[in-house]
């Protein structure tokens, strides 16, 4: 009688183990899912030729991109992307980028601006492979250079 209850409890204790480790795999993909949906997003942001809009049109399209960048950065160590960001220790890369494309401009910061213009591109084709690979350390490295350039 106790062999049978230990065998039930066994193959209970394995049913539910099971079961965890497969949400917990639903879940890092979804975490993946939307981690690249949100540098889609911003990538989307820095395509955009902003010449052709007003004032209050370019702050709504930079405070979008702000925010999907914002959730990217929240999510990112939910995601199976996480030991990549850990390892190059770029986690900095999409913070200065946030930094500098979420703050207002001033007298004394252009970096919004020299982001949305002159290291657009640039930013946008980072951003475009990181969404297409975020396991390869020289996106991050790149995206990380980038930032710094802009000198926040």
């Amino acid at each position: 009688m106790k062999k049978r209850l230990l065998i039930i409890s066994m193959i209970i204790s394995f049913l539910f183990g099971t079961y965890t480790l497969i949400n917990q795999q639903i879940q890092k993909n979804k975490a993946n899912d939307i981690f690249i949906n949100c540098i889609r997003r911003v990538e989307a942001s820095f395509g955009i030729d902003y010449s052709k809009f007003d004032e209050e049109d370019k702050i709504s399209y930079y405070m979008e991109a702000s925010a999907c960048l914002h959730t990217a950065m929240s999510i990112l160590p939910f995601t199976s992307y996480a030991d990549v960001e850990n390892k190059t220790g770029s986690s900095t890369a999409l913070t200065k980028l946030y930094m500098s494309i979420a703050l207002h401009a001033t007298p004394q910061s252009n970096n919004r601006m020299i982001a949305f213009t002159e290291k657009a591109k640039a930013i946008e084709r980072c951003l475009y492979f990181m969404s297409i690979n975020p396991n390869d350390k020289k996106n991050w490295d790149s995206l990380s250079k980038i930032a710094e350039d802009i000198g926040y």
